[in-house]
Order: C-alpha cells, then sequence, then structure tokens
C-alpha cells in the first residue's frame, strides 16, 4: 500500500514537484480554460463593427495589403477609423488555374452574406458580375457620376425581368487603388445582398469621385 506523502514536512521544491506530478493534467486544463476566458474576453471588448466588409481578389501584393486605405474615405464622410473600420479580405489570388481552394473560399463567403464592397481583375470578376450577385449601381450615385464612366461600366441582365442595369465600373490606372498598392486596374462592384447600403454607397461615391476637388 502506498503511503501518503508528508506534504507538511517537505522542501518547497519537493511540494512543487509532487502538485506538478499529481495535479499536472488540473493545472494544464485550468490554465487553458483561462487563457480561452482571456481570448474571449479581449475579443469582445476590443472588437469594432465593421462599417464595411470588403473583398478583393487578385490583389497586388496580397498578403501584405490591409484596410489603412480605407482611412482616406472613413475620415472623409466623419467615421472614426478606430470606433468604425473597414473589413478587408485580400489573400484570394485567384488566376492560378490550380486555385480550387481559393474558389470554393470565395464562393462561401459570397454566399454566407454580410459583405459589402468587391474588387477584382480579370475573367474571374467578370463571370461572377455575370451571375447576378452585384447590385444596380444606379441605386447608390446619381446619373451624372455614373456618366462620366460610361465606357467603362459592366452591365447585368435580370433573365426573369429583362431589367438590364450597371452592376460595376472598370477603373484604368485608378489614383486611389493605385495610391494604395491595391491594383492598377481593376472591376468594382456593390454586392446585391450588401447588410449596409448607406455606407456602400457613400464608399462608391468616394472611389468614383476620386480625387476630391
Amino acid at each position: 500500500m502506498e503511503q501518503k506523502a508528508d506534504f507538511k514536512n517537505m522542501t518547497k521544491k519537493a511540494k512543487a514537484q509532487y502538485i506538478w506530478d499529481y495535479y499536472r493534467w488540473h493545472i494544464i486544463l485550468g490554465v487553458l480554460a483561462l487563457f480561452f476566458l482571456l481570448s474571449t474576453i479581449k475579443h469582445y471588448v476590443t472588437y469594432r463593427k465593421p462599417v464595411l466588409s470588403t473583398i478583393m481578389i487578385n490583389c497586388n501584393n496580397s498578403f501584405d495589403a490591409d484596410s489603412a486605405g480605407f482611412d482616406e474615405f472613413l475620415h472623409a464622410y466623419g467615421y472614426d477609423p478606430k470606433e468604425s473600420p473597414v473589413s478587408l479580405s485580400a489573400n484570394l489570388n485567384l488566376t492560378n488555374p490550380n486555385a480550387y481552394n481559393e474558389f470554393q473560399i470565395l464562393a462561401a463567403m459570397i454566399a454566407a452574406g454580410g459583405q459589402d464592397l468587391f474588387f477584382g481583375t480579370d475573367d474571374v470578376y467578370l463571370n461572377y458580375a455575370k451571375e447576378g450577385i452585384l447590385a444596380d449601381l444606379g441605386n447608390f450615385l446619381p446619373q451624372e457620376t455614373l456618366g462620366a464612366y460610361e465606357d467603362h461600366l459592366i452591365y447585368y441582365t435580370d433573365e426573369e425581368t429583362g431589367d438590364t442595369y450597371p452592376c460595376a465600373v472598370e477603373l484604368l490606372n485608378h489614383p486611389w487603388i493605385e495610391k494604395n498598392g491595391y491594383y492598377t486596374s481593376c472591376y468594382f462592384g456593390i454586392f446585391v445582398t450588401t447588410p449596409n447600403p448607406k455606407t456602400s454607397g457613400e464608399f462608391a461615391e468616394f472611389l468614383l469621385n476620386y480625387p476630391p476637388l
């Protein structure tokens, strides 16, 4: 029969070793639970709901791109970037014919909803635009603004209603996207399921009238 250790008469080192030998899993699980709890608290304390969620596919320097470029817009329209940030997903490069996983991720993000702005390049973007996922830019911008891009508008025709509307715009050597290193040229549109139509419209106005007078 194992004799119970005389804990009171142990040295500090022996006590520590005894506790570790007999309670190590309790300690490890307790630390992990505490770490999870603190991480959860930090997330909810520091989390700020984005005013816009943006997807950029085939972005230049996709792994280094960040949302700092949107701060100019936020300041111009009275938003505090610290309290009202823009969420940017820019790490999907679909130019590789073997980018099967990336296509799945993008499809899942679009299907899940919650996204506002969509930037991209090449036939990948145009193919998505043909699927009717982008909203009528005429609902967000005055005709005068759209008229300035008349030769660069991408149109979508609803097969059920026959309605045709501008769903995206081609931005060639646009100063804002070039300045922030996102693209040289690309397409821009607003998801039809945008949860933030007001802010999306404000950004479209900012972008298509850039630089401001």
